[in-house]
């Protein structure tokens, strides 16, 4: 009685251990699953991840993680209510793999610690819109931190914040109002971009680039306007 009663208690003991893996472990796939989801291996399994927080105040509640070299497969949404870290807390936190209608994410989450504040964001990585816009190269870089450059909008903001952007190889879809700190964008069509930073997210059978906050968004100003000052211009009269 005494060994059936100690396996039992072994054996609860091993089921509520979490699985301590990497992002890139439950973000990586090569199968895209009966949905085209691209769904996690570890679906439904218990996992710890440590990360760099990169965005907050999700509006389906949570906010999204980066291992510290943000890469392919290497960024995930945590949907978690309940704590509110900030930008650039390095956390460990505890919860279950689920598909977030087709975005995996940690859900459920058991435990949450704070292991540093004011890390800084890694480096975004630079794509071009068609990375963005064929899924199946998309998919790498759900969740992840990342950044367009040199982009020019090809079709106005609709009712739900979108707009279309392209530099060239491709088109994609920017969405703005997804974070709290977000600023709302009405760019017209031919307004160019120097840049676009923020977190590929996947909703409505697309990914989207969400920028986080106001200084995510570079509008490019001409040559000739950037850098006009009155010293430079009275020297043109000396």
């Amino acid at each position: 009685m005494k060994k059936v009663l100690f396996a039992l208690i072994s054996l609860l003991s091993l089921s509520s251990v979490a699985l301590a893996v990497s992002i890139y472990d439950v973000q990586f796939t090569t199968s895209n699953g009966v949905d085209n989801s691209y769904p996690s291996p570890y679906v439904g399994k218990e996992v710890s991840l440590e990360g760099i927080v990169t965005a907050t105040d999700y509006t389906a509640g949570g906010y999204f993680i980066s291992e510290p070299i943000s890469g392919a497969w290497r960024g995930i949404y945590i949907a978690d209510k309940r704590n509110r870290p900030s930008a650039g807390d390095k956390i460990l936190v505890r919860g279950r793999v689920h598909e977030h209608f087709g975005m995996t994410c940690l859900a459920d989450v058991s435990s949450f610690k704070v292991l540093d504040r004011n890390c800084g964001l890694p480096q975004p990585v630079l794509l071009t819109t068609s990375q963005l816009s064929r899924a199946e190269e998309a998919e790498a870089y759900e969740g992840v931190y990342v950044k367009v450059v040199g982009a020019q909008v090809s079709s106005a903001r609709g009712k739900s914040g979108r707009f279309i952007i392209t530099d060239g190889s491709g088109q994609c879809a920017v969405k703005t109002g997804t974070f709290g700190k977000a600023k709302a964008l009405s760019p017209a069509v031919g307004t160019n971009f120097s840049s676009i930073v923020g977190v590929v997210v996947y909703g409505f059978s697309e990914f989207t680039l969400n920028p986080i906050d106001a200084s995510d968004t570079t509008i490019h100003q001409p040559y000739s306007i950037q850098n006009r000052s009155w010293g430079r211009i009275k020297s043109i009269y000396k």
